[in-house]
């Protein structure tokens, strides 16, 4: 019997009874899931920061290129997965609050099977690679065999990450998010470590391969280990594998599969043109910068991932007006919050990088670390969009408009990569990502909910803006009457600038909703106990 008919047949039986049970529990679990991804993030964001430079001095700037390139290479094999992992993440949770163990078992068992198939075809497309490495790229020829071992195990470790992942949404299925930030913090900490002790005794990229191969071991047996103690009746066996259950895996995560494809041309596709066209070199330059507006970008899930669930909910039970404001605050929060990094980065990340990486950056970097930031700006538009879209089921219009912005990004990029070199590529990622994520997307959500495009604007838009001016103008002042010389002198300039943001935010920039749920989830986190968050009404 295939999973879509067996949720109906079970819906009846007592999964109703249920579903309030789990859901009360995820609510009592919001507050420490918060602040553990908080702190986890925090935790990553530090030491990323920290072994970055190490890593790119250790190595020197052509070295660090090629193992750049590398990773962009075999990270497009994720692909591979055709996004099995969420897909089982659902069903997963979906099975697990009606207490249907044995449909949770088929389901990690089934996902498990197709698993093994992708990650034998990855090793064999790694091992095809790493023969050919030197007719893609302009390799010098003494890192041409370190680079062909590198690839090899830098496979292996996405090979190991596709089973491995199950697991991981096993764990984050029942909403426990601290345990998976126990995981993912060990996993940043071991790695560090580890690739500081071979940068320290002189390795190379080899040596960083190897590091990173045994750090993805570890992070992926902690979640074997968390995914049976939080659900110990969980079993692998053949007897539960099913083949109708597969084709309903699959088809649930197709158009997840074309979101993962048009994310990873998005924000993998620019290093490698610029490898192609300019070399490895210039690809630390611009990895670097990626780097930086990849944790920026990566930081609204810390708290954004919220609001697909609660889409769902509001959808089900037909709550058109919450759903409305859950489209505004949402959006409203999100690029109030990425734009205490935009300004940030535009103002103060040239000379950041001068600091960080060294003086070579503040030019070979600096310009194009102002042009991507404005990108995450838009993409914290695209983000509440795209919550809400996966909780209405109508994400493939958002699949297929992810899909032209990639197009889009690489057109453009290999077209003014020859007249602006890296800068060029920036400008190619940024151009369609406004059309897309800030006008298009945006418009066709709206239109979904029920919201006009001059309400969502002037909410979502200009009152965060309008609420950023005193900040940007405090951190241009510190920078062109040399206020910030140093690391204490930049991070306080920094820090009474988000305060002074905070500070016109709570005044303009947050309607009375924010403010409502922002203060229940501060209580909450303090309380760290239970707490229920109905939508507050609007303004």
């Amino acid at each position: 019997m295939s999973m879509t008919v067996l949720e109906e047949s079970k819906s009846a039986k007592g999964g109703a009874q249920d579903k309030p049970n789990a859901l009360e529990c995820a609510k009592s679990r919001i507050p420490r899931n918060l602040l553990s991804n908080v702190s986890s993030y925090a935790v990553n964001l530090v030491v990323g920061l920290t072994i970055a430079p190490i890593v790119v001095h250790g190595l020197g700037t052509t070295a660090y290129g090629v193992w750049s390139l590398v990773g962009d290479m075999i990270g497009y094999s994720t692909l591979l997965d055709l996004g099995i992992r969420i897909a089982v993440a659902r069903y997963t949770a979906w099975h697990h609050a009606r207490g249907q163990t044995r449909e949770v078992n088929a389901i990690l068992t089934t996902g498990l099977a197709f698993t093994m198939v992708s990650a034998l075809f990855l090793l064999v497309g790694g091992a095809v690679l790493a023969l050919n490495l030197a007719r893609f790229f302009a390799v010098p020829p003494e890192l041409v065999r370190p680079a062909q071992v590198a690839v090899m195990l830098v496979a292996a470790g996405v090979a190991i990450s596709f089973p491995g992942s199950l697991f991981t949404g096993c764990v984050s299925a029942v909403s426990r998010y601290d345990l998976l930030s126990i995981r993912n913090t060990s996993f940043v900490i071991c790695r560090a470590l580890l690739l500081w002790i071979v940068i320290r005794s002189g390795g190379g990229i080899v040596a960083v391969a190897a590091a990173s191969l045994a750090a993805v071991v570890t992070g992926y047996l902690l979640d074997v280990i968390f995914a049976r103690r939080v659900l110990p009746e969980l079993h692998i066996e053949r007897r539960y594998f099913d083949v109708s259950i597969l084709k309903t895996l699959v088809n649930f995560s197709v158009y997840v599969s074309i979101l993962s494809i048009s994310w990873r041309l998005l924000f993998m596709t620019d290093t490698l043109v610029v490898g192609f066209v300019l070399g490895p070199a210039v690809v630390t330059y611009y990895a670097v910068v990626t780097g930086l507006t990849t944790v920026l970008r990566d930081s609204l899930g810390t708290v954004g991932t919220l609001f697909a669930p609660l889409a769902s909910q509001m959808d089900a039970l037909g709550e058109r007006k919450s759903l409305q404001r859950l489209f505004l605050a949402g959006s409203r929060v999100g690029f109030a919050y990425v734009l205490t990094g935009v300004v940030a980065l535009v103002i103060l990340g040239p000379h950041f990088l001068g600091l960080w990486m060294g003086t070579a950056f503040v030019t070979g970097s600096g310009p194009i670390l102002q042009v991507l930031a404005v990108e995450v700006s838009f993409y914290a538009l695209s983000f509440t969009c795209a919550q809400v879209l996966y909780g209405t089921n109508k994400h493939r219009v958002y699949a297929w408009l992810s899909l032209s912005n990639a197009a889009l990004n690489f057109t453009l990029s290999t077209i003014l990569i020859r007249y602006w070199g890296p800068v060029g590529v920036a400008w190619g990622t940024v151009l369609p990502a406004f059309v897309v994520e800030a006008v298009v997307l945006p418009l066709y959500t709206a239109r979904l909910v029920e919201v006009s495009a001059r309400r969502f604007y002037v909410s979502s838009i200009l009152r965060p803006l309008s609420a950023a001016v005193p900040y940007a103008l405090w951190l241009w002042f510190a920078i062109s009457h040399g206020l910030v010389a140093g690391y204490l002198s930049l991070a306080v300039t920094a820090a009474s600038g988000a305060a002074l943001y905070a500070a016109m935010l709570w005044l303009i920039g947050l309607g009375n909703e924010e403010k409502h749920l922002v203060s229940r989830w501060l209580r909450g986190l303090v309380d760290w106990g239970r707490i229920n968050l109905p939508w507050p009404e609007a303004d």
